[in-house]
């Protein structure tokens, strides 16, 4: 075998295929042992052990390759003071006196961004550590100068499968439609969300020192926004069946009822069956679990409900009546509280708009003041309140409906999830380090074509010692649970 040493440098490169490295140094060791092979004029080149000053021709080797594509480098890099240097192209003239005296180095090595091997020692800094995109940014500096560094860095940090798993960012996606149900007259409570919140403290009212919880309920109109508060006396079902009762008692029992997937719902809605057959209740409940935000018409209005608790009972630890009184002012307020736009210093939009004009025909459950007919003429007393569930609905619609326009938050559409795509869990009731580790196995879109709930499958570890061959877990989660690890286009 005669190859003469002008000519093994190109040859050695046409055998190398960089697209099959994963590991920058891998590549210059490979590249050694077959610079070897022409060294010593015999393949018998390529079992000798790669030394250092192999590796460092084999680098020196793959830079004049990167740079043979960098035909315009004396004009495009121009303001980088660009000269050739034992055959390489290297930049940093201006400041070589500086560069030597403080790094042993006089000059950068100039190298392409949009060259694989380029990407490969990039890749390679990166997974030392897998810092930030700055720290990678001064190790490369320490010999190349890649134009466009941070842009590629940026890339490869954010394809790394390690990086997503340490920084476990959720996903995201735009703000679904709202309900039809919302954007429809119907009367109060017509369509009925719920939820608990506590637990608030109570004390006995015989026992003044024993402590004991109880648990606030919401029941809130879809339509209306009007609200109905009360207190259980625990986190059962039968206690929530009981308060349950109450609001049917007192507000009628409502066509359609919504929650999230609580446990004591569930069972009471199969509890209410006999009850639904007879009053026409129907039990809707968000698909995903863990994730409150579907129920988010309810949540909004717990915190304002817990502000209010907070601002008139404070630090006091009332009885259960008591507590069940100031809960039911709380509610009084809050559907005297303004929907939709607010009149503001215009005197065509009239007084505001809220729940109580439907439920009391006024703003406030105090005593209006004026003067009214006392007769016994029932038409006029008909049309009297017809004309203020008229003025109601008017309001409605002109000050409410524009409000549901109007997206608070998630405002930009993201990729959708897509089946194959390996993620992490975001549970909250478990440590953040054991997130499950689970495939998606389904994943339709909505009625807006945005996938916003998925299947997953997962399989259970017991004690940290593996599988034990059990069959796979199915689970229905938020998109907003999930932290992205490899999606499908990137796996091999």
């Amino acid at each position: 075998m005669t190859v003469n040493n002008a000519s093994h440098e190109n040859c050695g490169m046409q055998l190398i295929d960089v697209n099959r490295y994963s590991d920058y140094y891998k590549l210059l060791r490979v590249t050694c042992r077959v610079m070897n092979v022409f060294k010593y004029k015999s393949f018998k080149g390529i079992l000798r052990s790669p030394t250092v000053q192999g590796i460092t021709d084999a680098e020196i080797l793959w830079v004049k390759e990167m740079q043979k594509s960098m035909t315009d480098w004396e004009t495009r890099f121009k303001r980088l003071g660009p000269s050739v240097e034992k055959g390489i192209i290297v930049v940093g003239q201006r400041i070589s006196k500086w560069l030597k005296d403080n790094w042993n180095q006089e000059n950068f090595m100039l190298i392409p961004n949009k060259h694989p091997v380029t990407r490969l020692y990039i890749s390679c800094l990166h997974k030392v550590d897998h810092a930030g995109i700055e720290t990678t940014l001064c190790k490369l500096q320490r010999k190349f100068w890649v134009p466009g560094a941070r842009k590629l860095i940026r890339t490869i940090k954010n394809k790394c499968v390690t990086c997503r798993k340490l920084n476990k960012k959720v996903e995201d996606q735009c703000m679904g439609q709202v309900r039809a149900e919302r954007m429809k007259p119907a009367p109060p409570f017509y369509h009925t969300a719920v939820d608990l919140f506590g637990p608030l403290t109570i004390r006995d009212s015989v026992k003044k020192r024993t402590h004991g919880k109880a648990f606030g309920i919401i029941f809130n109109c879809l339509v209306t926004r009007a609200v109905y508060l009360d207190l259980a006396m625990g986190y059962s079902t039968d206690d929530f069946l009981t308060t349950f009762q109450r609001f049917i008692a007192i507000r009628g029992a409502p066509k359609f009822m919504y929650s999230d997937r609580g446990t004591q719902l569930i069972s009471a809605s199969k509890k209410i069956e006999s009850i639904g057959e007879k009053e026409g209740v129907t039990w809707i409940f968000n698909m995903p679990s863990d994730a409150p935000w579907y129920n988010g018409v309810s949540e909004a209005l717990i915190k304002s409900v817990k502000r209010s608790i907070c601002v008139s009972i404070g630090d006091s630890i009332l009885t259960f009546g008591e507590l069940q009184t100031a809960l039911f002012c709380i509610a009084n307020l809050m559907n005297e509280r303004p929907i939709g736009l607010k009149p503001g210093f215009s005197l065509e939009l009239g007084s505001y708009l809220c729940p109580n004009d439907l439920l009391l025909g006024r703003s406030s459950c105090h005593c209006p003041i004026g003067l009214y007919e006392i007769d016994g003429d029932h038409k006029r007393r008909l049309r009297f309140i017809q004309d203020i569930i008229n003025s109601f609905w008017k309001k409605w619609q002109r000050d409410y409906f524009p409000s549901m326009l109007i997206r608070q938050k998630w405002h930009t559409a993201k990729r959708n999830v897509k089946v194959g795509d390996v993620v992490l869990v975001q549970d909250s009731n478990i440590v953040r380090g054991t997130w499950k580790l689970a495939q998606v196995i389904r994943a339709d879109p909505g009625r807006d074509g945005i996938v916003r709930e998925v299947d997953l499958r997962y399989k259970i570890i017991k004690d940290g010692k593996g599988y034990y061959g059990e069959a796979d877990k199915i689970m229905c989660r938020s998109v907003h649970r999930l932290v992205m690890l490899l999606p499908i286009e990137e796996q091999v």
